[in-house]
This record gives C-alpha cells, sequence and structure tokens, in this order.
C-alpha cells in the first residue's frame, strides 16, 4: 500500500528497461561494463533526442503553436471565420439556397449556431489544457523519474534476477529460469516491435502529407503514429486529425480526397509490409478478442485505455500462457 502510488513509474520503467535491454547487451557483449554499457545509451539517446529537438521540434512546436493560433480565434459569434473556409462555405451556401425554397426548416442559422458552438469549444481547449497544470507537472514528473528507476533496472538486471529465483525453492527452479527468459523474449520483443512501427508510420505520414503539400505535417504524422498502436480505431484517428487540419486551415475542398488518398496508402503499406516484418507473429490473439479488448478498453479509461489495452492483455496472456506451458512439460499441472 505504501509503495502503490509509484507502481505506475515501475511499469513505464520495465517498459524503458525492456526497450534498451537489446542495446545495452549489445554494448555489454563489446567487454564494457554493465553499469557503463548502461551509461553509454543514455548517452546516445540524450544524443540522438538534442539532434531530434534541434532538427525537427522547432517545426514541431511552430505547427502546434500555429494549430492552437487558429483554436484561439473563437470567440462567440466566432462562426464567421469558419464560414470562410472553402468547404464550409459552400455548405453554407447550399442551405441558403434551400432555405429560399423552404423558408420553415431555417437550415442556415442553425448551421451558424453549430459553427459558433464548434468554434467556442475550440477556443476553450487551449485554456481546458493549461487549467490542467497538476497533470503536466505529473508528466514532468515521470520523464525525469522513469529513466532513473530504468537505469538501476537495467544496471543491476542480474542481480534482480538471481533475487527472484533465489525466492523460489529447488523444485521450481529451473521453471522460475525458463519463465523470466520467455517473457524477456515475448514482450520485450513486441514493444519493441511497437516502438519501431509508431516511429515508421510516423515519418511515412509525416513525409507523405508534406509532399502534397499539408500544413502541420509532422505534427499530424507524430499523433498518427501513436494513434496507430490503437487497432482499427487508430488508423481513423489519424485520418480524422489530417482532415480535421485541412478544414481549419482553409485548404481547398480537392485537398481532403488527397490526404484521405494519402493516409489510406500509409496503412496499405504499413500493413502489408511493416506491421508483417516488424511484429510478424509477435501477438498471436484472435482479431475478435484484439476488437473486444479496444472497445472495453475504451470504455474503462478513454483514449489512453484504448492505446493501453492491447499491449497490456498481451502481456499478460503471454505470461500466463508461458507458465502453463512450462508447468504442463514439468508435470506440475
Amino acid at each position: 500500500y505504501f509503495y502503490s502510488r509509484i507502481f505506475s513509474y515501475v511499469a513505464l520503467a520495465l517498459v524503458l528497461s525492456y526497450l534498451l535491454d537489446p542495446l545495452v547487451s549489445w554494448v555489454e557483449r563489446r567487454h564494457v561494463p554493465r553499469w557503463l554499457s548502461v551509461l553509454s545509451v543514455y548517452l546516445a539517446i540524450i544524443g540522438a533526442l538534442t539532434w531530434l529537438s534541434v532538427r525537427f521540434f522547432p517545426d514541431l512546436l511552430r505547427q502546434g503553436r500555429e494549430l492552437m493560433e487558429l483554436m484561439q480565434r473563437g470567440v462567440p459569434g466566432g462562426a464567421n471565420l469558419l464560414v470562410t473556409l472553402p468547404l464550409v462555405r459552400d455548405i453554407y451556401q447550399f442551405l441558403i439556397n434551400l432555405d429560399r425554397q423552404l423558408p420553415s426548416l431555417g437550415l442556415a442559422s442553425q448551421f451558424i449556431t453549430l459553427l459558433d458552438s464548434a468554434q467556442l469549444f475550440l477556443s476553450k481547449l487551449p485554456e481546458t489544457i493549461i487549467n490542467n497544470y497538476s497533470s503536466i507537472i505529473g508528466a514532468v514528473s515521470y520523464v525525469g523519474t522513469v529513466p532513473l528507476i530504468s537505469f538501476f533496472l537495467l544496471k543491476d538486471k542480474v542481480l534482480i534476477r538471481k533475487a527472484i529465483v533465489s525466492l523460489t525453492s529447488n523444485r521450481y527452479f529451473e521453471l522460475a529460469i525458463i519463465f523470466m527468459n520467455k517473457v524477456d523474449e515475448t514482450v520485450g520483443r513486441y514493444m519493441r516491435a511497437m516502438l519501431f512501427e509508431v516511429i515508421a508510420v510516423s515519418i511515412m505520414v509525416s513525409i507523405a502529407l508534406s509532399a502534397i503539400g499539408v500544413p502541420n505535417a509532422i505534427l499530424i504524422g507524430v499523433v498518427a503514429g501513436v494513434a496507430n498502436i490503437i487497432p482499427y480505431f487508430g488508423p481513423f484517428m489519424g485520418g480524422g486529425v489530417a482532415v480535421l487540419n485541412v478544414l481549419v486551415d482553409g485548404s481547398p475542398p480537392i485537398m481532403i480526397l488527397w490526404v484521405a488518398l494519402t493516409m489510406y496508402l500509409v496503412q496499405v503499406i504499413d500493413n502489408n509490409i511493416v506491421y508483417p516484418v516488424v511484429v510478424g507473429k509477435t501477438i498471436n490473439m484472435h482479431p475478435l478478442l484484439v476488437l473486444l479488448t479496444v472497445l472495453a478498453g475504451g470504455w474503462f479509461g478513454g483514449i489512453l485505455w484504448m492505446l493501453l489495452s492491447v499491449p497490456l492483455i498481451y502481456i499478460c496472456y503471454s505470461m500466463i500462457r508461458v507458465m502453463y506451458v512450462n508447468l504442463k512439460e514439468f508435470r506440475l499441472l
């Protein structure tokens, strides 16, 4: 109970440790002490993040700021701004013509009211984010603490494994070692595959949208890459963000078609090339179970749990399966 509040920190540190362990082990095999191997990997990651911050983060921040400025333009009565967008203007003009034929409908005025409400919601979104500063502070705490915990988990991996094995009796000694190795292999491979796929989708979306002239392409690419973790629903969420960006920016309506086609092509490449190669047979869950897990995660905790539900259930499933198989082999079950 005393340590319950920092359980999430340890869980995230374990995820980071699984992602970095192959790199640390590769450096260690070059006759480098374990602690120095971990430190070298950390320094290399810090260097890579520094390069990314200099090369890409300014564009990412600029695009995010521009998107926020578009949202903050809205005030009550601010639907006049949205009506200037090409596609919205065409819809509004169509409704005006329809009202001339059927004046009792009043669709144009209702459309303006709807746009006004949408604009007001978007204008208050940055304020809502600022008001939730405690969550932001918590995120900063994770960023500072999780890598430190992960450092000790990586450095003392052998000692931790020995301590766990020492708690088992001689009868289960070999089973405990096999179980830990299988869990390390299965969970670590799955997490690294998911990370690589997020990076691959983010890069493909950013390059593809930049090629067709969509603004905020890098920001959309990052959102689409992270959303892609959610099976079935994730790609639609990424595409929805891209289409919304085109509408808010005031690009020609034809751009929506190009964006939709581009996002579809990225998904085709991901589903037929990237996912089979990177993930392959890593996740052996029936599609129906995956779909139900995503839906349950959404009902349980919103988008965050839609992101976490499938990896979490798969990890639990893998651990139970490995334990069951080995208990059967050792005739303990």
